[in-house]
């Protein structure tokens, strides 16, 4: 029954037992290189768990280097869903041979963040006698594991019930809004500064006003039937002679000592005033 019910959620969420199966990632320190073929004093084939451990498979991208004891460039290679690599080099088996290989996946997420696992290692030439006068030699790997050098990503703010934006509020849209708990949604930084036109109606393409916010000087121009090019060309002495000073501190917009609260929309495009007044930043293309 419980095994039913955890079905039954799971479908309702949109997941599905084989979609959980396509996400899989572990520890990078449970990731160690494996040498596949390693008799050959000049030849080695090595194999890397990772690509196993870490879903999607097709997203998997491991780059490769070897090098010898003095930094000379033995091998490298960048390879998407492989984990083996081959190659043959020249280097006298008395030298210790160093291997670097980063694998990374920007499709599957490991506490949070795309996989990024670095394993550094070294492989020495090593005889074994297996028995009484009579010896085996490999390519031996000193032993080192994986380390996560991953980066966090910023999830996006979306504090909000409705998180898809289609108008109905679902399971999936709560436990987004859960899951979105501890989250600092701050408002982005916007600056009054620049140009901005001022409309009688409701549509900035009906704007006769122009105001350029300019080193705490308000600037003023007036034009009728003018587009963006006519708004842009204005020089800053065709402005009408009176200025006004202003100031602007966190949302507070203070022109000649009169203080307003000012909220910003489009991406900064559009400035709302609290007395109900609205200016557009000229060459925002906001509605």
């Amino acid at each position: 029954m419980k095994q039913e019910n955890l079905l039954l959620i799971a479908f309702m969420l949109g997941v599905t037992p084989w979609s959980i199966a396509q996400t899989t990632t572990v520890d990078c320190d449970m990731m160690n290189l494996v040498v596949n073929v390693g008799s050959n004093p000049s030849s080695i084939n090595m194999y890397h768990p990772g690509g196993y451990l870490t879903w999607p498979h097709s997203e998997n991208v491991m780059e490769w280097e070897f090098t010898d004891s003095q930094g000379n460039v033995l091998h490298e290679e960048t390879l998407v869903d492989e984990n083996h690599v081959s190659f043959g080099f020249d280097m006298p088996v008395t030298d210790t041979m160093y291997v670097s290989v980063l694998l990374t996946n920007d499709s599957a997420f490991h506490n949070g963040n795309p996989v990024a696992c670095l394993v550094e290692d070294y492989l020495f030439w090593e005889a074994t006698e297996i028995i009484p006068g009579t010896f085996t030699s490999n390519w031996t790997l000193g032993g080192s594991v994986g380390v996560d050098v991953s980066e966090p990503v910023e999830p996006p703010c979306n504090l909000q019930y409705d998180g898809d934006g289609d108008g109905i509020v679902t399971i999936v849209d709560v436990l987004g809004l859960l899951g979105e708990f501890g989250q600092s949604c701050e408002d982005p930084s916007y600056t009054v500064e620049g140009r901005w036109l001022w409309s009688p109606t409701d549509s900035v393409d009906d704007a006769n006003t122009m105001y350029e916010f300019l080193n705490g000087i308000r600037y003023t121009f007036y034009c009728l039937a003018c587009d963006e090019s006519d708004w842009t060309s204005l020089d800053i002495s065709e402005a009408i002679p009176n200025t006004d000073t202003y100031s602007f501190d966190g949302d507070t917009l203070t022109i000649d000592d009169i203080p307003q609260v000012v909220t910003f929309e489009c991406d900064g495009g559009l400035m709302l005033f609290s007395n109900g007044g609205q200016i557009w930043r000229l060459g925002s293309d906001c509605p």
